[in-house]
């Protein structure tokens, strides 16, 4: 995550928030000798005195180990991460433990990850080496399942006496922090098939305005699948072949994006079980914007359930980009009903120009699906309004099954049902000027950029 903040590095030293000391089985062994000795007193009298002895021996091995072992000062840990991790991706995390002691000694480390973070069993507890007057990173990595911000505890730090005979334990007080980010990669992944003119290896469309009212772009040779109205003869009696004139979509064209975050953005689509609605939804409306500002667009955002959270007017250039990042990493969906009247009613206030209005949004129950139709048709024609909805491949997989019993025909006739009443407001929709984009959700990234490109394409924006 080349674009974000930079990393940020917790330490501490002398910060002990507890210190604890166990005797090994060792150092029991050599207690239970001299006990040992006391019970065979009866049968050998003159052992006693060698059970005293042994005892004595022990305590001054005690003490002597005691003294050679470093304490809990003689250990400065750091941590050291990026401030901003991505979500399902392995981050690294790198502890650095400085020995002040003049002796090598061997530790096993622990940290307190946040709960929302997954380890490998191997990362748990991590053993290190530890050379004497040297310091040593360790470096152990996290999946986090979930956006938001979080906060890692403290390092539980234990290590062996230099003989063995008891283990002592401190925990560091290290906190730091760490917000986890929706995965950029399919932002890199597109650059890298950008620059190589491959984007349709990401299921996107190459798609070319070649009509009038855009913007020149360039002169190139012919193609067979060119329109011959787009040939430039001037250039072509020039260089003695049939050259073509591009010309590239308009520019500055106002885009908003409304989020709904309701209780629909909750469940998770059958073929994407561990990724909810709301995290497809925010991995396709990032691409969208990184194309979208790319391309010159002003990208703008809202996020509502029941109230409207966040609203980030259109903009251009990149630093927009990073606003809608900063906007979008710990949105979380609630158990509330969407209110579509209220919030496009504060979109309405924002007096805009000419805009693409996008809402992504799955209605439940016929009076939402009525206030829905009745107040995103009203931004026609002045706007241009889509609503952007996730079909259910359940419903539709059931729908076109054919029954082999009671029971199957019962949920095919339930399942077509769902379907015509889903298609009826849809329709209503259309009727009132608004294009809809009605798409499983593992195709919701491609098919949503697809449809910008096109509109881009007939410069209807």
């Amino acid at each position: 995550m080349s674009e974000t903040e930079p990393s940020t590095t917790a330490w501490a030293h002398f910060q002990q928030e507890t210190r604890t000391l166990q005797p090994t089985p060792r150092l029991l062994l050599l207690l239970l000798l001299p006990i040992v000795c006391l019970a065979l007193t009866e049968f050998v009298p003159f052992i006693s005195g060698l059970g005293v002895i042994i005892l004595l021996g022990t305590g001054a091995l005690i003490w002597l180990d005691w003294q050679r072992t470093p304490r809990s000062d003689s250990f400065e840990l750091e941590r050291y991460h990026h401030r901003k991790l991505a979500i399902r991706t392995e981050n690294a995390i790198d502890i650095i433990i400085h020995n002040h002691a003049p002796i090598s000694i061997n530790v096993r480390i622990r940290d307190e990850v946040p709960a929302e973070f997954r380890q490998r069993s191997i990362d748990q507890v991590i053993s290190a080496s530890l050379k004497p007057l040297h310091s040593q990173t360790i470096t152990y990595h996290v999946k986090p399942t979930r956006r938001g911000e979080y906060h890692f505890g403290s390092l539980n730090l234990r290590w062996e006496s230099v003989w063995g005979l008891f283990v002592q334990q401190a925990a560091y007080a290290v906190p730091t922090e760490a917000r986890v980010y929706p995965n950029l990669l399919k932002i890199h992944e597109y650059e890298q098939l950008a620059r190589k003119g491959q984007q349709m290896f990401a299921g996107l469309r190459l798609l070319r305005h070649r009509g009038d009212g855009g913007e020149f772009e360039q002169l190139r040779d012919y193609l067979p699948d060119d329109d011959y109205r787009r040939i430039y003869w001037k250039a072509t009696a020039k260089y003695g072949k049939p050259i073509t004139i591009d010309y590239s979509p308009e520019r500055s064209q106002n885009i908003i994006m409304l989020i709904d975050t309701g209780r629909q953005m909750l469940t998770r689509p059958l073929g994407v079980a561990r990724t909810t609605r709301l995290d497809l939804i925010i991995n396709a409306v990032l691409l969208f914007s990184y194309i979208a500002i790319s391309r010159g667009d002003r990208f703008g955002l809202m996020t509502f359930d029941e109230k409207v959270h966040r609203y980030l007017p259109p903009r251009s250039g990149m630093g927009q980009f990073y606003f809608v990042v900063e906007s979008l990493y710990d949105v979380e969906a609630r158990l509330v009903d969407p209110d579509y009247g209220r919030a496009l009613q504060y979109l309405h206030t924002q007096r805009q120009n000419r805009s693409l209005i996008v809402l992504l949004t799955d209605p439940t129950g016929q009076e939402a699906a009525d206030s829905l139709v009745g107040q995103l048709g009203a931004f026609y024609p002045r706007h241009l309004p889509m609503c952007v909805t996730l079909s259910d491949p359940v419903v539709l997989d059931t729908a076109r099954r054919t029954p082999y019993n009671t029971d199957a025909i019962y949920q095919r006739a339930m399942a077509e049902q769902i379907l015509d009443e889903r298609q009826l407001w849809l329709n209503r929709l259309q009727q009132q000027g608004v294009m809809t984009l009605d798409v499983p959700a593992y195709e919701l990234t491609a098919s949503l950029i697809n449809k910008y490109l096109e509109m881009k394409d007939k410069a209807r924006i």
